[in-house]
């Protein structure tokens, strides 16, 4: 059942049905639906505490704030890149140096985001329960990939099929 409602968040999350007037809100309400639920998911398979949950969440909450806005200028400066880089458009070399050079920065950015979360964890999770999480985690990013993928493919954006469940 809750990979299924996994899915169906995830479907809904990228289909393009959020109302015309709202879309960013609905969007955010999703995620953190999607959020709470891979959490409380977690919680279970590893067996927290609730004081181990409570630290779990935050620093879960915490991370993906930080996550999200680091992602969000990686976005701005690849189709920035993209732009410099169309066929038939001469590239302006400053300006693709500064961007490749952003881009690395934000990429050392997300690394070093990753490292700090494991050394959170590693305060209150176990080596294993900390496997556990790079695992959900990496299902939970290839399930989201897919449903973009299928999005662009699609004339209107909707997914050609559904994502894989999360496991």
């Amino acid at each position: 059942m809750r990979k299924f409602w996994l899915a169906a968040i995830f479907a809904a999350m990228f289909s393009g049905s959020a109302s015309a007037q709202e879309p960013g809100r609905q969007r955010q309400l999703l995620m953190q639906q999607v959020m709470e639920r891979l959490q409380r998911n977690y919680r279970t398979q590893a067996g927290l505490s609730d004081e181990e949950f409570e630290k779990f969440r935050d620093v879960t909450a915490n991370s993906f704030q930080k996550r999200t806005q680091i992602q969000r200028r990686e976005r701005a400066f690849l189709m920035a890149l993209e732009q410099q880089m169309r066929p038939g458009v001469a590239a302006n070399s400053d300006s693709v140096a500064g961007l490749i050079d952003s881009l690395t920065a934000v990429q050392t950015e997300l690394l070093e985001l990753s490292k700090a979360d494991q050394q959170a964890y590693s305060e209150f999770l176990t080596p294993v329960q900390r496997a556990q999480l790079v695992l959900l985690m990496r299902r939970f990013q290839q399930n989201i990939e897919q449903v973009r993928r299928g999005r662009a493919r699609r004339p209107g954006g909707a997914p050609q099929r559904r994502p894989s469940p999360i496991r």
